[in-house]
């Protein structure tokens, strides 16, 4: 009798047993499980201390570009015959990526000659290139290229732009779509960047100040961030950048400050 006693005895301790074991573990080795797998998930991205840490001088190094090859002259190369070259071409290119002389805008290097003329409103000039046969406008990489719109109207919508005239103030003042001066704007700050990043080349800035400022734009509920630097005593503002407040937008901004400045932190600064 007492074989089939003791289970039924000494079963309501054993479920005691359990129920406590049960409120320790959760208790006790639950959250200690749970803080380790939050410690072990969020890794903390440390600054970079050598130029390998950033994704931009990782590339850089990656590769070694060739050097390009010199390219004669097209004076040395072209028959001496023929009419002399009586339209200025200098400050032009040939487009033509494969063409030995694209890129080159020296006059007495490149093989560029005036090729006619061509508009109805405005005498554009048209180039060719005596090397590869390209012909292309003096508008080409513009913001005038492939407008019918006269470009003296164009200079005056966009004078008022830049002096705070709202585009659709704009359009009641000079009769022009909202759109299209829309897309005047967007043309000319194109170009504008592409100025800048020519012009704006081994400055000597002995102070800088870098700040990133938060913004909203309008209509639109994203936070951005206005990442730039400026020179304060000759207000110089060699780099102006829109987007997140994160670590690889730190590094852009750095970099494209970088080919800015005439001279920039030695290497014993990285280590």
């Amino acid at each position: 009798m007492t074989l089939f006693i003791l289970p039924f005895i000494n079963l309501p301790i054993l479920i005691s047993l359990a129920w406590l074991w049960y409120l320790y573990w959760f208790h006790h080795c639950l959250p200690h499980s749970k803080a380790v797998a939050l410690h072990t998930a969020v890794h903390r991205l440390l600054m970079p201390r050598t130029p390998l840490d950033c994704p931009i001088c990782r590339l850089s190094c990656s590769g070694v570009r060739p050097a390009p090859a010199p390219v004669r002259p097209w004076c040395e190369v072209k028959s001496r015959r023929g009419a002399p070259k009586r339209i200025h071409t200098e400050g032009f290119a040939c487009p033509n990526q494969k063409c030995p002389y694209s890129g080159i805008t020296d006059a007495h290097i490149h093989a560029l000659v005036g090729d006619g003329k061509h508009g109805r409103t405005e005498q554009i000039q048209t180039f060719r290139c005596q090397s590869c046969h390209t012909t292309f406008s003096a508008r080409r990489d513009t913001p005038l290229y492939h407008l019918k719109t006269p470009s003296h109207q164009i200079a005056m919508v966009l004078s008022a732009l830049a002096e705070g005239l709202d585009p659709s103030a704009a359009e009641r003042v000079f009769g022009y779509r909202q759109v299209t001066i829309t897309t005047w704007l967007t043309r000319a700050g194109e170009h504008a960047q592409t100025l800048h990043e020519r012009f704006f080349c081994d400055l000597e800035l002995p102070h800088l100040q870098l700040d990133e400022l938060r913004t909203r734009l309008r209509n639109t509920t994203q936070l951005l961030w206005l990442w730039l630097a400026i020179d304060p005593c000759t207000k110089l503002i060699p780099v102006l950048h829109l987007g997140p407040r994160t670590q690889n937008m730190a590094h852009t901004v750095i970099h494209s400050l970088r080919q800015f400045l005439a001279a920039f932190l030695p290497p014993a600064l990285h280590q």
